[in-house]
């Protein structure tokens, strides 16, 4: 309770700023929303139209500035955090034409606008202010409706993490090829063209360089094979196991000159990723639900490819497909429930622990001694370290639709290996507007303020001042439909 007033008491002033553009989003939200439900249509007897929209938005404050931008915020950048103090804005569209009996074309756009945002296994960043095509294909349904053909370009999505801002690992993006699915499985193969960096040498063997005097990066043409599949075994008591396998294959072609003077890019290797494991879904039962993940995943790595501890900066050097600052390995267990204390309320919990492995090894790091960075211990190197994020929110109902959380949790690294770990205790007390009366609601207007405790001064204020503590208000719209 210590924490919820003192919250309150030093952001008063930011938090009504909030407030005040909250209300303003709020009372929108409420004369619109049944406009945008995902419903289907009916045009005609031989066709429909579905739409649906996904919106995450959000109005912020960090100490006694007002700011539009999402920096600084409680975020944090190598493991899974807290979504009530801090999630992407973005705006999610879909479109769908059914033809009855015949064939459906579905369409999914997707617009960030304040973050990059990275989804495993290509890894890929996707940029902010950029419209993003997640979903172009067409489907064939047999005459029954019990499996179906599809061709295109298709994104697979399974059960959110509700209470954290990271996406689920088994996440299949904008796969571009063909697959098939019923009720028991689906799977599919495609072949993505993507980019690669690469490093070069002059005609005399040299290596060039860039202005800093770290090796120049050049881009190259990847293709990427990928064969997904995922199946669904019902158990008993209503309960479902999905198996989930997919495999990546990585082929560069490029033209190998830099330059008319005879330089020459490095060859980038060759290289595969898989990641394989399943999901175990708990229906409601006794008042309880959830969902449970666990997962090993191994990505294209370059041992000379390191982290610059330094700074938070990394790049793709020579056959690695993924950031230096990105783990090789990682084995992963996850999980989601839901306590339902009908009536009053329920109580949300999530945690995700996973064990990364780095393609090299790394100097083990420790908070320097003005707490402003992390060094060298300059004894220790480590290629592993643990990752353990704890996330628990009870909620009150003063009414189904008005319901208050008070949002702990709590971001743990074994051993620090990248400049930017940092361990972490956020505390975010939350008040929703929730339009589907749901306890995992994601239709919902918030207000919130969060109080972040870091173990060293990571985050960094407007005006350039380092801090371990930060405090930061949120409002805005979570809708999903």
């Amino acid at each position: 309770m210590y924490f919820v007033i003192k919250c309150f008491q030093k952001g008063l002033f930011s938090l009504n700023k909030s407030i005040g553009i909250g209300i303003f989003i709020f009372i929108n939200v409420i004369n619109t929303y049944k406009i945008g439900a995902e419903e289907k249509y009916v045009i005609s007897n031989s066709w429909e139209m579905g739409l649906g929209l996904k919106l995450k938005g959000n109005l912020r404050t960090a100490g006694n500035t007002f700011e539009l931008s999402n920096e600084p915020n409680q975020n944090s950048e190598n493991q899974a955090s807290s979504s009530s103090a801090f999630s992407p804005n973005l705006i999610s569209g879909k479109f769908s034409i059914d033809f009855v009996d015949w064939v459906s074309l579905k369409l999914r756009m997707d617009y960030y606008w304040d973050k990059q945002v990275i989804y495993n296994l290509f890894p890929k960043y996707y940029e902010e202010n950029t419209v993003h095509v997640r979903d172009l294909y067409l489907l064939f349904p047999n005459l029954a409706k019990t499996s179906s053909f599809w061709l295109g370009r298709r994104t697979y999505e399974f059960d959110n993490i509700y209470l954290f801002q990271i996406e689920n690992p088994f996440n299949q993006i904008e796969l571009q090829g063909l697959g098939f699915e019923n009720e028991v499985f689906q799977a599919s193969v495609s072949l993505n063209k993507e980019t690669v960096f690469t490093t070069a040498k002059d005609q005399s063997g040299n290596q060039i360089l860039d202005s800093s005097g770290k090796a120049k990066l050049f881009s190259e043409d990847d293709y990427v094979f990928t064969a997904f599949f995922s199946g669904k075994f019902l158990l008993s008591e209503g309960k479902i196991f999905q198996p989930i396998l997919s495999l990546r294959y990585y082929q560069e072609f490029a033209d190998k000159n830099v330059s008319s003077d005879g330089s020459k890019k490095d060859t980038v290797a060759n290289s595969s990723s898989f990641i394989v494991g399943g999901i175990f879904l708990r229906p409601l039962t006794d008042g309880i639900k959830g969902h449970t993940s666990v997962w090993f995943q191994s990505l294209p790595a370059d041992k000379a490819a390191q982290p610059n501890n330094n700074t938070g900066s990394s790049s793709y050097i020579g056959q690695g497909r993924i950031p230096p600052n990105y783990p090789q390995n990682t084995i992963g267990i996850l999980d989601s429930s839901e306590f339902y204390f009908t009536p009053y309320g329920g109580i949300l919990t999530a945690f995700i622990l996973t064990n990364n492995t780095y393609a090299s090894e790394l100097p083990v790091l420790r908070v320097a001694d003005d707490k402003k960075s992390l060094e060298s211990d300059g004894r220790r190197m480590s290629r592993s370290t643990n990752r353990l994020s704890v996330d628990i929110q009870p909620v009150y109902f003063f009414t189904r639709n008005w319901q208050m959380g008070l949002d702990i949790s709590f971001v743990y690294a074994s051993q620090k290996l990248i400049a930017t770990d940092a361990n972490s205790f956020v505390v975010t007390p939350i008040l929703k507007y929730s339009f589907d009366e749901k306890l995992s609601t994601n239709k919902y207007f918030f207000v919130s303020c969060s109080y972040g405790f870091y173990d060293w001064k990571i985050k960094t204020l407007q005006d350039e001042t380092q801090t371990d503590i930060l405090f930061t208000t949120q409002s805005g719209i979570n809708i999903t439909f």
